[in-house]
């Protein structure tokens, strides 16, 4: 592109500012020097703009995802529901068992290896278009799209054993790791807060009723759940 830029000008420029009896005769010898002189600057941008783009791509992905386990960030979790169309989905909680034990026992760096083998494990064993996003510490949340409550937790339970079977090894030490999931049923976007709320208060079961295991939110075991923005 650079390239042809210049050769374009110092054709203009010469038909501007030669006589007509030199142009002909020197045309062609002044835009192949055009071009032998703008290639290597052609070349040099090129790199940079190449460089750019790379840093450009870099930066929206570590924007959109979480640095540590590459899961959905909770800014771009929320980003991409704007451009899911109502319809019958379930959201999925999960949270890792004794986690600050893990790290305790194990350090710090076992505790990071751990939670990217279990977003691992997550996002193997979910459909493409399944979004999973890391809500914060050992956190996690999974949107199912297009399927029934039945079906939401049938693949929280699939989840569920696929982390208790997984085999995480760090320092030469293997780790057990298990997770409490909870689910809960969404009809539209716009519930999405209160979705978050039921899982939660699901999760919470799972840990109280002994973790490494899957609850369905239920109003009378859980409680009701108040829309805040209804509230206030």
């Amino acid at each position: 592109m650079i390239t042809s830029v210049v050769v374009c000008g110092t054709v203009v420029l010469r038909h501007l500012m030669m006589p007509p009896e030199f142009l002909h005769s020197t045309i062609i010898q002044g835009a192949c020097i055009a071009a032998i002189m703008a290639a290597p600057i052609s070349y040099f941008v090129g790199l940079k703009m190449m460089d750019i783009n790379i840093l450009a791509e870099k930066l929206e992905y570590a924007v959109n995802h979480d640095n540590l386990t590459g899961a959905c960030s909770r800014m771009n979790f929320h980003q991409r529901l704007e451009s899911v169309e109502d319809q019958d989905m379930v959201l999925i909680m999960a949270d890792v068992d004794h986690f600050k034990r893990i790290n305790d026992r194990y350090g710090h760096k076992a505790g990071d290896h751990a939670l990217k083998q279990f977003v691992t494990t997550l996002v193997r064993n979910c459909r493409e278009d399944d979004v999973v996003a890391r809500f914060g510490g050992e956190e996690f949340v999974i949107l199912l799209k297009g399927v029934s409550r039945d079906e939401g937790e049938g693949t929280a339970q699939r989840l569920c054993e696929c982390v208790r079977g997984k085999r995480i090894f760090a320092d030469g030490q293997e780790l057990q790791l298990t997770a409490s999931f909870g689910v809960a049923e969404i009809m539209t976007v716009s519930q999405i807060d209160i979705a978050l709320q039921m899982a939660d208060l699901a999760v919470y079961r799972a840990k109280r009723e002994g973790r490494d295991q899957v609850c369905v939110y239920d109003r009378t075991l859980d409680g009701e759940v108040v829309d805040a923005r209804s509230a206030a």
